[in-house]
């Protein structure tokens, strides 16, 4: 059996950000899943609750701006992208370790939000990282015809939106979250510039948090995501130099569940032939305790 605990997570500037913990009996680990964006905690919800049914609890939570998180209309948000990766990230992964003190941290994170899980706080106890679909966000290493629908977006499809609508809307171009415009100039950011992502985390001062993150990292990606493919994998394996990085391509026909894409890995439809490779992984370590003990 396990528990659902609604919970507000406050960040270093003052924000209020809105989760929820699913909690077994005995809980041996904490899980925090980071999401991608544009996508709500409750995306997690079925990935959470296999999770927290062997052993974790488990974190799941909205961003500044999205979600239940968001507190006005998209185009008046001041948020941006990189108040998820200085505040927010770390401000989930803090309130786990308090929630649960004494247990190991293990992370899991979608799209950016693998690219920003170096930021928590160093002091805290990561046991293991586990990046799905998680990679570069530039275009011009991702897969055609995708590519070429990105440069578009960031080019033309999204300037006319903040142009006429002051933000990015849900929609036939946008599946996701509704867009503030700052959080998507940041990510434009990212998309057009190969070299923004370590540009601008150098100006925050915070290389050294990607230097000094030591938690083995292994990344998970379909081999039919045209976002996460190998090649932006490997850029992102890159900036966890110190760790013990590995990655593994699943593929979607060996899994036949069908197309599995950038979320995939995350629906129910994966729960019996993917899920459980994470959740052993994720444990490895205090399953060779045990086997020793």
């Amino acid at each position: 059996m396990t528990t659902l605990r609604p919970v507000r997570l406050r960040t270093a500037d003052g924000k209020l950000l809105s989760g929820e913990f699913r909690v077994p009996n005995a809980p041996t680990a904490v899980m925090v899943i980071n999401p991608a964006t544009g996508y709500r905690k409750d995306f997690y919800a079925a990935f959470a609750e296999a999770a927290a049914e062997n052993g974790w609890a488990v974190l799941t939570y909205d961003y500044r701006g999205q979600g239940e998180s968001a507190r006005c209309h998209p185009r008046r948000e001041t948020a941006r992208m990189l108040d998820w990766a200085r505040y927010d990230i770390p401000a989930a992964a803090e309130a786990a370790c308090q929630a649960f003190p004494g247990l190991p941290l293990d992370i899991v994170g979608h799209s950016i939000g693998g690219q920003f899980a170096a930021l928590v706080d160093p002091a805290l106890p990561v046991r293991r990282l586990a990046l799905l679909s998680a990679s570069s966000g530039y275009w011009g290493d991702q897969s055609a015809p995708l590519k070429y629908f990105a440069w578009a977006f960031w080019r033309i499809v999204g300037p006319a939106y903040l142009l006429l609508r002051g933000h990015i809307p849900k929609g036939v171009f946008w599946r996701g979250e509704p867009l503030p415009p700052r959080v998507w100039a940041d990510w434009r950011d990212f998309g057009i510039n190969p070299e923004c992502f370590r540009d601008v985390i150098a100006e925050l001062g915070l290389t050294s948090r990607y230097e000094d993150f030591r938690a083995p990292v292994r990344a998970w990606t379909p081999d039919d995501d045209p976002i996460a493919n190998p090649q932006t994998v490997r850029w992102l394996l890159e900036r966890y130099e110190n760790a013990q990085t590995e990655m593994k391509l699943v593929s979607h026909v060996d899994a036949g569940r069908g197309a599995l894409g950038h979320d995939g890995l995350f629906r129910s439809k994966m729960a019996d032939v993917f899920w459980p490779q994470v959740f052993r992984w994720l444990s490895q370590d205090a399953y060779r305790l045990s086997r020793s003990s």
